[in-house]
């Protein structure tokens, strides 16, 4: 049966878009899981940046290989939709990732979360951020005392994004999400240009697109460690990561920058 999960805050601008672009291609490439993503934010981000940036990208790809195909799949989706998509025996994913709209204040959404397994909060140290992060909560514990009474598993946790080392706003959210009693992870994301470039196509975990796109092994490194805890948290399969890094480390010259990535050049 597959886990579902989503990235959800009461605050737009808070990269729970971003959260799931970075995580979802390694989860599908470097850890094997079939994953799906609901798109169901107004923006539509993800549905976008598949469409707009990687469709030419991966049309390049299909020119020498012509089974190239993206990792994982991406639905736009209505909310009022997901039920239908989730308890439907034919999508077999390992995981399901939904986009919740940018504001948690609906019923559309509150009844979105239900659905979950797991809500995972970006959490941004900015005072404003916090502020609404302390409303989100209260959402988030009437559902787990719900889902506590009912016996269905259900949990939520925090994940740092955007941190800044040595900040001292980093201090007061950690202190902050300790006051909340709100289980988080111990592994985060910093503030770093290429995480806002994450593909649909292509992992960040990939040396050759990874350093295209501003990364470096350290933030390999911390998206590794955010997938790692992800699996453990959710109880998922896996495979090996240790050895699917070392053989991208040794083919990081397989993709190139003139003939494979030529749609990211726009972010």
């Amino acid at each position: 049966m597959s886990k579902v999960i989503s990235f959800a805050t009461q605050k737009g601008g808070s990269g729970k878009s971003t959260l799931a672009l970075v995580l979802a291609a390694p989860l599908a490439t470097e850890y094997g899981l079939k994953i799906a993503i609901l798109d169901c934010d107004y923006q539509q981000s993800i549905v976008k940046t598949r469409k707009q940036l990687d469709e030419p990208s991966l049309a390049i790809l299909q020119e020498t290989d012509p089974d190239a195909t993206y990792p994982y799949d991406v639905f736009p989706m209505a909310l009022k939709s997901i039920f239908d998509f989730i308890d439907n025996p034919e999508n077999d994913y390992d995981l399901i990732i939904i986009d919740i709209p940018g504001r948690a204040d609906g019923e559309d959404v509150f009844n979105a979360l239900t659905g979950c397994d797991a809500v995972i909060v970006p959490l941004v140290s900015d005072y404003l951020d916090r502020a609404s992060t302390a409303e989100f909560m209260g959402i988030l514990e009437a559902l787990k005392k719900a889902a506590d009474k009912a016996d269905v598993d259900f949990q939520y946790f925090g994940l740092a994004t955007k941190r800044i080392a040595g900040r001292r706003e980093e201090k007061e959210m950690d202190d902050y999400i300790d006051e909340l009693g709100l289980s988080r992870f111990q592994s985060y994301l910093s503030h770093r240009l290429a995480y806002t470039r994450a593909s649909t196509l292509h992992s960040l975990l990939t040396p050759a697109f990874r350093n295209f796109a501003g990364g470096t092994k350290d933030s390999s490194e911390e998206i590794r460690r955010v997938c790692d805890e992800l699996i453990e948290k959710l109880d998922l399969p896996r495979r090996k990561a240790d050895e699917v890094a070392a053989e991208l480390e040794e083919s990081s010259d397989t993709i190139t920058s003139s003939d494979t990535i030529t749609s990211s050049e726009t972010k």
